[in-house]
Parts: C-alpha cells; structure tokens; sequence
C-alpha cells in the first residue's frame, strides 16, 4: 500500500510518502535560493510522492522566512518546482501567516491576531484584527497563490496548524471575540475561497490543527468538526500536533517518543471525511518504512508525512519501497529543530549532506589505500565514505566495539536511539567493503598486527578522553558500568548537555538519592533546545531529583556563586560531565572529530565525511 499511487484533486501522487513543509532557514534576501530547489530535488529523486515546501510567509515573522507577496520569488518558486518535477513528484507550497507568533523585533510593525491575546513564547500583546485587517490578511493567501501558480506549483497547502493565525481564529484559547469571526471556520473558509479562485483546478490542501496539548484548546474532534465544513473547497487535509510555542515537543518529539503517537488525529479527521475521497495525511515520528506501512493498513491515514526521516535519508522513501535498510532519524533535533530555533540553517547530525545539497561533491580520481584510526562516529563516517567512492579502506579500533562516545551514551535512559547511528554507519561500512581491526592500535601508520598494508591516506579519529576532577567519577564510566555509584550521589552537570541529567536519571532509577547540580541558572538547560527538557524535567520529578542550580563544584565543596555561600557536598560519590580532552597519537594524518576538538556527533559526522571526500 505504501507505494501505491493515490489521486489528489487533478494530481496523482506515485506512492504514498509525503515530505511535509518545515522550516529551513536557506531563505537568501528572503527570496527561495538554490539550496532550497537542491533540497527539495534531493527528496523527490529519493522517491518521494508528494513534497510540500515550506511556509510562504504572507506576514514578516522571522528573519530568514521567504516573503510570499514579494514577486521577486517566482523565479525562485521555478527553480524548485523544476527541479522537483524533474524527479516525478508532485510539489505543493505552503502559505501561511503566523498572527500572534511573530516579534514586532524584527517587522518593526505591530503583530496581529483575532486578538490581543499574548502568544506565551513572544509574550507580545497584538492587535486585533477588524474587518479590513481580515480582508487584508484574506487577499493576502490569494496574493501568494497567485505567486505559486506562476512558480509552477501543483497546488498549496494553507496552513492552520501551528504557528498560525488559521490556527489562532479556529481554538477557543485565542479567539475570544464576539463578532461573526468567534465562528474561526468563518475565516478559514474565507482564505480557501479565495485561494481558490486563484488556483483554478490546482490542488488545495489545508494542514489542520488537532490536539494543542492545552486545556481548553483544539481536540482531535475540532479538526475533524472543521475538516466537515470545509470538505467542499480542499482537495486534501494534512495534520498536526501541538502548538510551536506552549507545546512545541508535540510537534518534533524528541527521542523516546514512539512512532505513530499523533495518529489519533488523522483518525478522526479521516472517519469524518469518508465518503468524501478527500485523502488525509498523517504525522507522528516516523522513521522506518514499518512504522509508515503500519500507520496505512491500520487505516490511521491515506498519506503518510515524513520530515525528519527524509531529512536523514533523502532516498528513504525509494529505500521504504523496496524494503532496504534506510538511514535511521535518530530523534536528537540537535542539528534540525535546534538549529532553525538558534537562525541557522537546517542540518541533520546522521546526514551531513542535509542544509548543503547545493554544494557540489567532486568524485575521487584513483583508488587510494585509506588507513582510519578510531572507530567513533568521525571514524565510521570517513571509512564508509571513503570506501563508498572506491577507495581502499581500513579501519583500526582500539576496544573490542564500534561507536565511541556515541556507543556509550546510548546506555542512558530514552537514549538508545543513539545507537541506531552507529549501527546504520557501520552498516555502511561493511556494505562497501571497509575491513574493520577491533582492538588494534595504529602508531606509525600501520596496525600493531601485519593487518593493512601501509597507508596513503591516514584519517586520525581517536577522539576524546574524560578528564574529570580528583576525587570523582566520570559519566561515561557509569554508563559503561566501570562505576555503579550508590546511596547520596551528587552528579555536576559542567557541561549543559544530556550526559548529565541522563546519568542523573539513570542513577534514580537504581535507586540512588541524586542531586543535580549546575552552573547554569536552569538545570538541564541544554536540552531545552532539543524539546527533551519538559519531558526529562517530568521524569526527574517522578524519581526524586534534586536539582541545585547557580553552584560550582569546589574542591569538596559546593559554591552557590550568586551569594558566595560555600555548601558542604553532602554526597557519597560525586559524578562528572564535563568537557574531555583531545585522545592523542603519535601519528600523522587529518584529524577529525574530537581528536581535533570535542565537540558533539554532528560535528565528527561532517568532518570524518568530509576528510574522506578531500581524497582524491
């Protein structure tokens, strides 16, 4: 079922695989630039059925959005729909206008919503829209329609999900008015009619809000009681979850969450359209063709949306239909959802190539004997390359597995997807004939045993070591179980990353009474970014973790550094996360991951890919 083509509106889409609209910061002079039609064209030579691109802004609501009623982005708009019809997909645009989710910081206007109800991440009270705002607003969507259909798109999706004014008019938590315009529908109906009229016999789809996560706010019930009114003007409904503010971790679930959980929505929207032939896409984490085939026979939509997963693998819908391995999304939203939160361009810690598909990949010249020293992520990613473009490749490994750090770590409580990047690297590197040596060592060039024959190409990615404080235990050798620590354990978060707050997690969980402890004035800070924080904060919580903030470990003391208060430890065992240092060889080559600097699993990723593709 899942390659099985399917008729939207005046389109056939080849199977059902969608690549639903996001964010990706690669707007240049807020105009579509040739990174977006690269992108784009990446995915639909990977076999996706239908790519819908991200929102065309009819508002200003950030900096690297593209400007819709600009027409200057039509040339833009043809580059990708070309590039993208080139590989047989069907393309439609997103357009949408984000009311109250927006700052007056960078329009220098205003922002506007059904009312002056402040958004709870931009806390900016807005205007309230009267008539001629509305209509405004209204002409708008017509305005960017007219764009897309000039760019030679099949079609648009509206968007009212999310960071949406569609959304704001549709939930009783935003729209409190007591004109016509309390009817939200009202509004919505209003945008489809006059995108209609623009659009002609092209697709319309509209992408529903269903579940906000909010007291009080939309259900899975509201988006299929609105899909109902407004089955006589779209050809197709798409889904969502969650609201890109209060609950944005609905919308990008971090790792642990299990596929198929925002499936209750497209279920209900479905139920309600049958009989109608509008297909229904859903969404909700998934990353392997199973869990997409799954979601179609269970009946949970017609379509299924894959961003992440597509962003990890561009091939992956071509992979899911011939039932290959495909490139696993890992769920970190370190180099994705975070880096677009941070105004920097979308990547992907298991691709490297994701947010540069515009950048050309020379091809080697000669077949070189390639020696990589290290089998962590950096030293993975540099053999599997290497030896994908026919070099002739060794990999040595001092211990008796693969992974390195990133190994180690996926030990830790709702982490173990982790380790799906190690499985799927070194799958790579079996596939295209690596000879993998665990525990050797390399010194001068050439393994301790008569293993390779002398290198032209060295790659050194031994990586990094703890360094933790006298008197303490380093995270890592708890998740390896070198220490299990027990009673009253102090772990010091000196990192702000997942390390500590996983092995303080995991340390509850055995049943120790854990403190944690952090120079930063909100504790497990660094996973706010990622959308794991609620979640963790939730669990920590449920087991009893405390967390102590604005403190720095001393030597058998802790420093509260906002009033120089000195506290005893009071604590059994102290456990580390803090910063390592570079694992050296006496050996000469390109070094690449933490061997150069530590840093984190994208960064090994890209350079290990990267040293590779410098051979030539």
């Amino acid at each position: 079922m899942l390659g099985e083509p399917l008729q939207i509106g005046t389109q056939t889409v080849r199977n059902r695989i969608v690549f639903p609209a996001h964010l990706t910061n690669a707007a240049e002079a807020n105009r579509p630039s040739p990174q977006h039609a690269a992108y784009y064209a990446a995915r639909a030579a990977g076999g996706a059925g239908l790519i819908i691109v991200e929102e065309q802004a009819i508002d200003r609501p950030y900096e690297k959005a593209v400007h819709g009623l600009d027409p200057a982005v039509v040339p833009g708009y043809r580059a990708i729909t070309e590039a993208v019809h080139a590989h047989g997909a069907v393309v439609l645009a997103q357009i949408g206008h984000n009311g109250a989710q927006s700052s007056s910081l960078y329009s220098r206007t205003p922002v506007e919503a059904p009312g002056p109800i402040p958004d709870p991440m931009f806390r900016e009270v807005p205007v309230a829209l009267d008539d001629v705002g509305i209509a405004r607003i209204v002409a708008g969507f017509a305005t960017v329609a007219r764009h897309c259909v000039a760019g030679g798109f099949d079609g648009v999706e509206i968007q009212g999900s999310q960071a949406s004014v569609v959304r704001q008019f549709l939930s009783p938590l935003t729209n409190r008015r007591d004109d016509r315009w309390a009817d939200g529908v009202l509004f919505l109906r209003e945008v489809l009619t006059a995108v209609r009229a623009e659009l002609g016999d092209r697709v319309l789809g509209v992408r529903l809000q269903g579940d906000e996560g909010l007291d009080g706010g939309l259900t899975a019930a509201d988006a299929a009681r609105v899909a109902t009114r407004i089955a006589d003007l779209v050809d197709v409904v798409n889904t969502a979850v969650g609201v890109a503010t209060a609950t944005l971790p609905l919308i990008e679930p971090p790792m642990g969450v299990p596929a198929g959980y925002a499936e209750p929505v497209p279920n209900a929207v479905r139920a309600a359209l049958r009989g109608t032939g509008i297909p229904v896409i859903g969404v909700g984490r998934y990353t392997t063709s199973e869990q997409a085939r799954r979601a179609l026979e269970t009946g949970a939509c017609d379509l299924v949306g894959i961003v992440r997963g597509q962003i990890a693998d561009p091939a992956f819908a071509t992979k899911a239909l011939r039932g290959d391995r495909v490139r696993r999304c890992i769920g970190c939203n370190q180099e994705c959802i975070a880096a677009v939160g941070l105004n920097r361009r979308l990547g992907c810690v298991v691709n490297p190539d994701a947010g540069r598909e515009s950048v050309p990949v020379a091809p080697a010249r000669s077949r070189r004997r390639v020696l990589v020293v290290g089998g962590g992520p950096a030293g993975l990613a540099a053999a599997a390359e290497a030896a994908e473009r026919g070099h002739d490749v060794h990999l040595v490994e001092r211990s008796d597995r693969l992974g390195g750090q990133l190994a180690i770590a996926a030990a830790a409580p709702e982490r173990r997807e982790l380790a799906f990047a190690v499985a799927d690297l070194a799958h790579r590197c079996r596939d295209a004939g690596v000879r993998v040596w665990l525990r050797h060592v390399s010194t001068d060039g050439r393994c301790s045993d008569p293993c390779c024959s002398p290198a032209e190409h060295i790659i050194v990615a031994t990586g990094a070591r703890p360094d933790p404080p006298s008197g303490t235990i380093d995270v890592s050798d708890v998740l390896t179980g070198t220490a299990s620590p027990s009673g009253r354990v102090l772990v010091v978060d000196d990192l702000g990353g997942p390390a500590a707050p996983s092995v303080a997690e995991l340390l509850a969980q055995r049943g120790a009474q854990v403190r944690l402890v952090t120079s930063g004035m909100v504790a497990a800070e660094g996973l706010g970014p990622l959308l794991e924080r609620e979640r963790w904060r939730r669990r920590a919580a449920a087991l009893g973790i405390e967390l102590l903030t604005d403190r720095v470990l001393l030597d058998g003391a802790i420093l509260h550094h906002p009033t120089g208060t000195v506290e005893p430890l009071d604590a059994d065992v102290v456990v580390h996360a803090g910063p390592h240092v570079p694992d050296e060889l006496d050996l000469d080559g390109v070094r690449v991951g933490d061997v150069l600097a530590p840093r984190d699993a994208a960064a090994a990723i890209r350079e290990g890919t990267d040293a590779a593709r410098a051979i030539r």
